[in-house]
């Protein structure tokens, strides 16, 4: 019985000693893998979340900027409207006190930006020589002098203005320059005075 009792004893040694402490750590390595990989899951997923998060921002803050650029684009038409209707208004009042109908309102706008700051005389006078030199048709031209444009500009005059580089048959600049020649040398560059 002895020698039983010792291979038992034996037995038991070797199982504490040596194969007890091989099993217990598989387990706790088991476990910490599943804690790994249930880790990582986590971090994806608030990963996911908060890249999910930035994109909803992003895409928010495109519609805001696009709601803003709306907004200013209703703003800059109403007030292109408002401008025109009073150019329209303008030139409405001065064909009253004039004995020609008024200019069409993107003409009117032109001469009146363009005349303006020279007093409301000289938008009057520029109304009245418009529509005598081209009854406001900025494409004309004169077959025997050559003028052109809205205010009718010789070749050699329209080139000694400030907008020579442009055409004088765009109204803005021809009206602009028609100004700039009235402040800096009068009226009586127009035989056509309306």
């Amino acid at each position: 019985m002895l020698p039983l009792f010792r291979a038992v004893l034996v037995w038991v040694v070797i199982l504490v000693t040596v194969i007890l402490p091989h099993l217990t750590p598989h387990q706790q390595q088991t476990v910490s893998i599943a804690v790994t990989q249930l880790s990582a899951f986590d971090r994806n997923s608030v990963v996911k979340q908060t890249v999910d998060q930035r994109v909803q921002a992003a895409q928010m803050a495109q519609v805001q900027s696009w709601s803003l650029e709306l907004k200013q684009g209703l703003a800059n038409y109403e007030a292109e409207k408002q401008a025109e209707a009073a150019a329209q208004a303008q030139a409405a009042a001065i064909a009253a006190r004039s004995n020609h109908p008024g200019p069409p309102a993107d003409i009117a706008k032109d001469i009146t930006d363009a005349f303006s700051p020279l007093g409301p005389a000289a938008v009057q006078w520029a109304m009245n020589v418009a529509y005598c030199e081209s009854r406001y048709h900025p494409n004309s031209v004169n077959t025997d002098s050559g003028a052109s444009g809205l205010f009718q500009f010789l070749p050699s005059t329209w080139s000694g203005t400030p907008y020579a580089s442009q055409s004088p048959f765009d109204p803005r600049a021809n009206a602009f320059a028609a100004a700039w020649l009235y402040s800096h040398y009068g009226p009586g560059r127009w035989v056509c005075q309306g």
